[in-house]
């Protein structure tokens, strides 16, 4: 053997046989495959949806707004109470009376409230607003009872627009009778009066005093509606001689079905307790649809609604 030929054997014979080298790569690509085979993966299929699946343009469903807590309502919290048969009915001849307050804005909801309630419910009527008299003489020819809603001087009075007729702290008794008498005489049919505003004016003894005599003889009755926790003038009222009544529970401080709702079944629920009592509500749609739905609930319960007049002492 050349010399030639012993180097060329000499540099190959630190090399493995091509056999033994391919046996190798396999075993390796096979234990990758073993382990990649073994490890967890997603669930695929009907059991992972694809995102595709979820519109983009997707939003969670907004929550239902509750109603505000009112201080007249105590005990029910933030929840509208079910539409259910309640657990316990109101007592046998529990009476609410219902008013409504600043009629003459609108006349098509004063069609639409003698259309949906029954004749026990009273209109309040403001005087000199654009339907003032038109909306009192729709709602007597429907057989609905009427009453002078007068405006009188409210506390925050930069707060709140006057209109004509308002009877104002410090009037002598002379200027008051005036105005009394001229806003009666704007109403047609008016069978009482009720305060519209008058947190300041209802709080003052001498003025109330004033309107009550003003009041007296001419037949009419008084509802306080106690704009003010200082009001006198359900006081005045029988001071003079009146028949009066005061208000019980407000409606719709909060203009939506389910605090007015709330505000409706805690009346009668105070009612069945107290005896008969008075609700105050606005000329407004949704008091409206409520009191034309629920109402019948009541009624089928057994709890009377009668007019005002039947209330006043």
């Amino acid at each position: 053997m050349t010399a030639a030929a012993r180097s060329r054997g000499g540099k190959g014979g630190g090399r493995l046989p091509l056999g033994v080298l391919a046996v190798l790569v396999a075993l390796l690509a096979l234990a990758i495959f073993v382990r990649w085979r073994l490890q967890p993966r997603p669930p695929a299929g009907p059991e992972a949806p694809a995102a595709a699946s979820i519109p983009a343009t997707a939003k969670a469903p907004p929550k239902a707004r509750q109603p505000d807590l009112l201080p007249e309502t105590p005990g029910y919290g933030r929840e509208t109470p079910p539409k259910g048969l309640p657990a316990v009915p109101p007592p046998e001849g529990t009476t609410v009376a219902l008013v409504l307050d600043d009629t003459g804005y609108r006349l098509d909801l004063v069609e639409e409230a003698c259309r949906s309630l029954p004749r026990s419910v009273t209109f309040a009527v403001i005087p000199f607003l654009p339907h003032s008299e038109t909306s009192a003489e729709y709602a007597h020819s429907k057989g609905f009872p009427v009453i002078l809603h007068c405006p009188m001087e409210p506390e925050d009075s930069g707060r709140w627009k006057t209109t004509p007729g308002t009877i104002m702290v410090g009037m002598p008794p002379r200027e008051v009778d005036r105005i009394i008498r001229t806003d009666v005489a704007a109403i047609p049919h008016a069978e009482g009066v009720n305060n519209h505003m008058g947190s300041r004016a209802t709080a003052d003894p001498a003025l109330m005093r004033s309107v009550m005599a003003s009041l007296r003889g001419t037949g009419l009755y008084f509802l306080d509606s106690r704009t003010s926790k200082f009001t006198v003038a359900h006081q005045a009222a029988r001071d003079a001689g009146l028949k009066s009544a005061e208000r019980s529970v407000f409606l719709d401080d909060v203009d939506e079905p389910g605090a007015i709702m709330i505000q409706l079944d805690q009346l009668v629920t105070r009612a069945g307790q107290e005896g008969a009592l008075v609700g105050i509500g606005h000329l407004r749609a949704n008091t409206i649809k409520v009191l034309a739905e629920r109402i019948p609930y009541w009624e089928s319960r057994g709890v009377r609604f009668r007019p005002l007049r039947e209330v006043v002492r």
